[in-house]
């Protein structure tokens, strides 16, 4: 995965991921739509963020929020962060602060999040990147074949279909058990024979699963609320890793789904353009029952919440040409 960069609050890297070959030589003529800043395309004019919305992109939207608007606007954009207690730096020693000031969690989703901030966000952003990147100068030099066009896009939350069409990777589920999306592995799934391995067999203790001596565990592919499932009789389980503190991992944690989308299932669940249903799940779903079609209802800013934007791409040629 290319490097973050990070430009006017905007998502960076941006991966070339082959979508509708339509989309990607243009028709008659037309050239082909750009993928805006920070995602992947999904469709023919459809682009989804690579990453959920992290506390650094919160960050940097509330410093434009200070510098730009009214103290009232800005107070109304500040998340709840009554969800999580203060944390500290593991790097640094000073004290404990606010989940999405931390330092450590920069990289982290941005949760505590309203629906009606996460929409701000998004028509934020679309006014950014049509004023700084669209109409900069290194993106003409970029795009010379669109020298006559005005390109806009639109940000914005995407409804439930979208959304899971996006988290479906243009696969069909994975072949392992509850594997709900296929995921670009960056390893082959590693067998864990139980007779080899005291921690687990301990967890497995310890919420009294049975698990013959024979028996072989893999590791689930999300950040759900278990994490592992026993091979002979898929029964899921969790076992958090012994030095894991902090229930969220940052937003660049894979592995990514066919489209090169990460995070779409755990971690955090992400809101869609229906007010009050969120999809994929988060650390605190289990996996069992959990499909892309599933809702994870919510009315207020929440822990387990965050989002992620879709774009459209609108492109009009310049009178005269």
């Amino acid at each position: 995965m290319k490097k973050l960069a990070w430009i006017s609050g905007l998502l960076g890297a941006v991966m070339n991921v082959t979508g509708v070959a339509e989309a990607q030589t243009g028709t008659g003529g037309t050239p082909a739509l750009p993928e805006p800043p920070g995602t992947v395309r999904v469709a023919a004019n459809l682009f989804m963020d690579e990453t959920e919305v992290a506390n650094l992109h919160w960050l940097e939207y509330l410093h434009f929020v200070r510098r730009d608007s009214a103290l009232a606007f800005y107070r109304a954009q500040l998340p709840d962060s009554t969800g999580w207690q203060p944390v500290p730096d593991p790097e640094q020693a000073t004290a404990p602060q606010s989940y999405f000031r931390a330092p450590a969690y920069r990289y982290h989703p941005a949760t505590g999040v309203s629906y009606e901030q996460a929409r701000a966000y998004c028509r934020w952003r679309s006014a950014v990147v049509n004023r700084s990147y669209f109409q900069g100068a290194e993106f003409r030099k970029q795009h010379p074949e669109l020298r006559d066009y005005e390109v806009t896009v639109e940000y914005r939350l995407p409804t439930e279909a979208e959304w899971e069409q996006a988290a479906a990777g243009g696969l069909p589920a994975g072949s392992r058990p509850f594997e709900l999306i296929q995921t670009r592995s960056v390893r082959k799934p590693r067998a864990i024979k139980l007779n080899e391995s005291e921690e687990l067999v301990a967890c497995l203790d310890a919420q009294h699963l049975a698990h013959p001596a024979t028996e072989t565990a893999f590791e689930l592919p999300y950040n759900l609320r278990e994490n592992y499932y026993l091979a002979s009789s898929n029964q899921v389980f969790s076992c958090p890793p012994p030095k894991r503190e902090f229930p969220l991992q940052a937003i660049t944690i894979g592995p990514p789904n066919g489209f090169g989308l990460q995070n779409v299932i755990g971690n955090v669940a992400e809101m869609t353009a229906s007010r009050g249903v969120a999809k994929g799940g988060s650390f605190k779903t289990s996996v069992q029952g959990l499909t892309l079609t599933t809702q994870q209802p919510y009315q207020s800013p929440q822990n387990w919440l965050g989002f992620r934007c879709l774009a459209t791409v609108r492109m009009v040629r310049k009178a005269g040409k």
